[in-house]
């Protein structure tokens, strides 16, 4: 459920009345008995400059929720709140019923994918390295990995599609290789929340449908909760159960309904229009 910060209220998915129902809002601590996120009246400056305002959503367990927005919008900075990377200014943040700055162990319960991978061509790392070290966040230091998990890295190899790659160095892989490589090292500390910020930048058209496929049948075998930072809105609308359109402030929307043109205009400017008309005569209604 979401409070939509001078939003419509027809477009919202949570009502004032659901909010004031939802104890993660009223109480200190999130007891949202499916809530793996909760965000409660949260804004966030750097310095004077305000770049999220007062808002409130909860993310249920084993849903998927894409975020779009405008360049500068504020989606990275929930990203990182999220991942407890920044404190919020003011309000309060919780993942996993604590404190998202506060995870400590738990933290490893959290897959994530940033948006730059930043790989150097020249890097010595093979794929299979690179997917390993999602593992060490686990380990005791000069620890060995053990055979089960070495077991499970392999496992996961397969099902993502890396494994023909496995030997081979991770710079001289194609910019949608590398992110399969990621995505499966986000996964091998088997985590509860996925976070992935614009897996598609620099995939072609093909590629992306494939990597949004891939997505949701991961989420499907691992029960997985997922929020992606994504420019794609058709395939967004497709995969994700909600929507969350950030400029400053939140926009909620379920994608079961017809996406509302107003709301996500309110957001972006003019700049969607032609997204959004292709969208409605394709008819891709949910």
């Amino acid at each position: 459920m979401a409070n939509n910060s001078q939003s419509d209220p027809k477009a919202s998915v949570g009502t004032a009345a659901e909010l004031e129902s939802c104890d993660c809002v009223r109480i200190d601590r999130c007891t949202c008995p499916d809530g793996i996120v909760c965000v409660r009246n949260v804004s966030f400056a750097y310095g004077s400059e305000l770049a999220l305002e007062k808002i409130t959503f909860c993310v249920p367990r084993t849903c998927m929720v894409g975020v779009i927005g405008p360049n500068g919008g504020g989606k990275t900075t929930l990203l990182k709140l999220i991942l407890g990377l920044l404190e919020p200014t003011s309000g309060q943040l919780d993942v996993l019923g604590r404190r998202a700055t506060r995870l400590a162990r738990l933290r490893s319960q959290i897959g994530y994918v940033p948006q730059r991978l930043g790989i150097d061509m020249n890097f010595p790392a093979s794929v299979k390295d690179v997917i390993i070290s999602g593992c060490y966040g686990q380990l005791a230091m000069f620890q060995r990995l053990p055979a089960k998990r070495k077991a499970r890295v392999s496992e996961l190899m397969d099902l993502t599609g890396v494994s023909v790659y496995a030997d081979q160095p991770i710079g001289d892989l194609s910019v949608g290789q590398q992110q399969r490589v990621f995505i499966t090292r986000a996964l091998v500390a088997d985590p509860q929340l996925l976070i992935v910020d614009e897996p598609t930048s620099g995939v072609d058209i093909a590629g992306q449908a494939r990597f949004f496929e891939l997505i949701g049948s991961l989420r499907k075998e691992f029960a997985l909760t997922v929020i992606m930072v994504s420019h794609n809105i058709d395939q967004l609308a497709r995969h994700a159960d909600y929507l969350v359109c950030l400029n400053r402030t939140l926009h909620w929307h379920d994608t079961k309904r017809p996406l509302d043109l107003h709301m996500i205009e309110e957001v972006y400017g003019c700049e969607l229009r032609a997204h959004i008309d292709h969208y409605h005569t394709e008819g891709h209604h949910h």
